[in-house]
């Protein structure tokens, strides 16, 4: 068979190349074929992002030098080996950046490289992320492959080595990056330069610098000094941010609450029917109480770290730090929580819990209860009964069955007490996979595969919701519990803007990535129409629940300030909502959000 294999590759190189090529011949077809995946992942990074990379001349002398610097062993090692190596490496690394993209908008952080274990838990949604272009990688190493076989590497490059190598190190190389080292100086040194670059356009960073690029960046953060300057600047803005001088709520609130965190759940599930089929019947009803406040159009604003990225937002009215994970780069940070401003209030009385059904070493999450300030209650507090998701975690009605029993525990749930729990629910992960028992909502083939699934997914966390509800109302914990909904980030991905191109799903699904805000039982009975981010669910949260003489009151504004802006940023950099009317310097300050949240995380800020 392998004989064979190679007969044939040799007579398809025979057929593409009648003649050996010659030392210049190999050297172009290294550096041309490693310059053409570069600019390929670039095409495919756009099309999902901005083409504005694309306009930076800077961005392809970047991507000269970096395959000639991949290509120029090849002069001294003249084995077909090493070029085929580098050529796998390279498809690999911007297959699975690209994989990443599509699903966080950033590059692979250089320490998760480092947890590939956490894989194993997410497999199939990796694989989901796979798309027909990118066979295009493979292929053209396939192609540089079989060229090359009709020539003797070690006699064809020793025979040019020096005339080549010095050519190629000085205009190939030295020149190239010349030019990039003079640029980069003029805007301040490398790391201003990228700086500027992100604030511009936040994810042309890696199409303009390259991956390794991208990466030297993200080391050069690094931990920030807090320094007087930096705290000035970061209190400034602080200071003289929108609903900085926010008048307390005062509100009379309940004596417990309970948080559901929602994988995926996007909110424009919520009082919609998809072929004559209502897809959260439960949560509907809920939103027509007295009690209830709604809003429809927060916007996720995660990062690369998604669903912990939500808990810092949420809990602490932070965003995501540039690159990674907090939990993994800045772990034992000091925050200011929704949790501890929870104990602050009710002192002894209180308690603080967070039920998930996974392990709590994914994402870190152990170190994250103990930053925060909350109890954690993993895997192994639940009985695996029901299977649910890409891995058969225990499925969203079985979970909150469970939660509900163990809450009906006095020891768990003091009756005279002040208990915050969060539920952090599971079966919404992508690719959005439950047994076929569990669906009650069936969709035509007209209506693309994932939107079936995902909508199948959305009725059945219903169905948990309604059910968890009802098991509260019959233990009578319901009528003093202040009762959270909402998603930790939106679900469908970079789809989104392929299946509205069908104005037949444009009728129901949003454009946007919002994801919900449901409070029952809530002090203030509202419907909130305007956009708002997932950062303003902190400050929210904090008038709600009567914590508002809390010292932080995060980054965002609260829905109840009536001076609240209509619009917020995406982790893209991009105004969502009403900016009509607003003036630069409001939309100037709002722009630098993600950039001050990361200096305060990456500096340590809250640390006396």
């Amino acid at each position: 068979m392998s004989t064979s294999i190679r007969t044939f590759a040799k007579t398809l190189a025979k057929a593409l190349t009648p003649h050996p090529l010659s030392g210049r011949g190999v050297m172009t077809l290294a550096v041309a074929t490693l310059y053409f995946k570069f600019l390929f992942f670039d095409l495919i990074w756009a099309l999902d992002s901005t083409f504005s990379g694309f306009q930076f001349p800077i961005g392809y002398l970047t991507k000269l030098a970096l395959a000639t610097l991949l290509a120029l062993p090849l002069l001294r090692i003249r084995r077909r080996w090493y070029i085929v190596t580098v050529y796998i490496i390279v498809d690999l690394l911007l297959i699975a950046n690209l994989m990443y993209f599509r699903t966080y908008f950033t590059i692979i952080p250089a320490g998760s490289y480092l947890l590939v274990g956490n894989l194993a838990d997410f497999t199939d949604s990796v694989w989901e992320s796979l798309r027909q272009s990118d066979i295009v990688f493979p292929l053209t190493t396939l192609a540089a492959i079989v060229i090359l076989c009709r020539t003797n590497l070690r006699k064809t490059l020793s025979d040019s080595e020096k005339r080549l190598f010095r050519r190629m190190t000085l205009w190939m190389l030295a020149v190239p990056m010349a030019i990039v080292l003079i640029y980069v100086a003029c805007l301040g040194g490398y790391k201003k330069a990228y700086d500027k670059l992100m604030y511009d356009y936040s994810t042309c960073g890696a199409a303009v610098y390259t991956i390794p690029g991208a990466m030297a960046y993200e080391w050069m953060r690094g931990t920030v000094e807090l320094t007087p300057q930096l705290r000035a600047e970061i209190n400034h803005w602080i200071t003289t941010r929108p609903g900085a001088k926010h008048t307390p709520a005062r509100l009379k609130p309940k004596d417990n609450v309970i948080i559901i965190l929602c994988e995926s759940l996007e909110s424009w599930v919520f009082e919609t029917s998809v072929e004559g089929q209502e897809l959260t019947p439960n949560i509907n009803a809920l939103l027509r109480d007295s009690t209830t406040l709604y809003a429809p159009h927060v916007l996720s604003q995660v990062k690369g770290a998604r669903s912990i990225d939500a808990q810092l937002i949420l809990h602490t009215g932070l965003l995501p730090v540039e690159y990674g994970a907090y939990s993994y780069r800045f772990p034992h940070n000091t925050y200011h929580s929704l949790d501890k401003a929870w104990k602050q209030k009710y002192g002894n009385d209180a308690r603080v819990m967070s039920f998930t059904v996974d392990k709590k070493t994914v994402w870190n999450v152990a170190i994250v209860a103990q930053d925060f300030g909350y109890e954690i209650y993993d895997k192994p507090y639940f009985v695996l009964d029901v299977k649910t998701g890409p891995r058969g975690r225990l499925g969203d009605t079985s979970f909150l069955r469970q939660s509900a029993q163990k809450i009906a525990d006095p020891s768990m749930w003091p009756p005279h007490g002040h208990t915050m729990l969060q539920c952090v629910t599971y079966s919404g992960h992508t690719p959005f996979v439950i047994p076929d028992e569990l669906k009650k909502v069936h969709f035509s083939n007209a209506i693309p595969e994932r939107l079936r699934h995902y909508m199948e997914v959305a009725n059945y966390t219903d169905r948990a919701i309604g059910d968890f509800v009802r098991l509260l109302k019959a233990s009578g914990q319901y009528d003093n519990t202040t009762i959270i909904i909402t998603g930790d980030h939106e679900g469908i991905g970079v789809d989104r803007a392929t299946f509205i191109k069908d104005p037949a799903v444009a009728a129901w699904l949003s454009p946007e990535q919002y994801v919900p805000l449901v409070v029952l039982n809530s002090p203030v009975s509202k419907r909130y129409d305007a956009t708002m981010g997932q950062i303003d669910l902190y400050p929210t949260l904090l008038d709600l629940l009567g914590l508002d003489d809390y010292g932080w009151r995060g980054l965002g504004q609260s829905i109840l300030d009536p001076d609240k802006l209509p619009f917020t940023i995406n982790a893209q950099g991009k105004f969502v909502g009403d900016t009509s009317g607003i003036d630069r310097t409001t939309l100037d300050h709002q722009r630098r959000m993600y950039t001050i949240s990361d200096l305060i995380i990456s500096s340590n800020y809250f640390k006396q």
